[in-house]
């Protein structure tokens, strides 16, 4: 009886132990998103320059991922960018959550500030289920449109998370 209460008090400590080790864990992140513009609308401005205001909805896929983190994701983002009296790009911001098959979400926000979104960057900021408390952030690039009208398009990500 002792040996097995013995057994049990180590595994519970071992499992335990093992739940702090995967703490503050950084996991790498890297994949593609597919995504669809699903209303636009544009405003312009008095100094030339238009305001553009979208939401879009996607699948997003982590090709690098967590055990027990589903890779895919569907996106739904609300999407603010400042474009030049030339329409060029000035100020892109995104939120955006994204929703795996088990119905668990995290926020995340996409912003660039460089013509060419070279300075592309995204930051992760929890939300529920085993998204409770994650964090990250990395770049980002866009891939361009996969579609003539523009309404739909690639991007792609790379950088980490930190399991809470």
């Amino acid at each position: 009886m002792n040996i097995l209460k013995t057994s049990i008090s180590a595994a519970t400590i071992l499992f335990a132990m093992s739940n702090f080790a995967a703490a503050g864990t950084a996991v790498p992140s890297t994949g593609y998103g597919l995504n669809t513009t699903t209303s636009s609308t544009a405003t312009p401005l008095a100094d030339g320059s238009t305001l553009i205001q979208q939401t879009t909805h996607g699948f997003w896929i982590e090709t690098t991922t967590e055990a027990g983190f589903p890779s895919e994701k569907a996106a739904d983002c609300n999407v603010t960018m400042l474009l030049s009296a030339e329409g060029a790009p000035i100020a892109y911001r995104s939120v955006c959550t994204a929703t795996d098959i088990d119905g668990d979400l995290f926020v995340g926000t996409i912003g660039a500030t460089k013509p060419d979104f070279s300075d592309c960057a995204w930051t992760m900021h929890g939300g529920s289920g085993k998204y409770a408390g994650v964090t990250g952030s990395g770049t980002c690039a866009q891939g361009g449109p996969i579609t003539k009208d523009g309404n739909n398009s690639k991007s792609t990500w790379t950088g980490e998370w930190v399991l809470p």
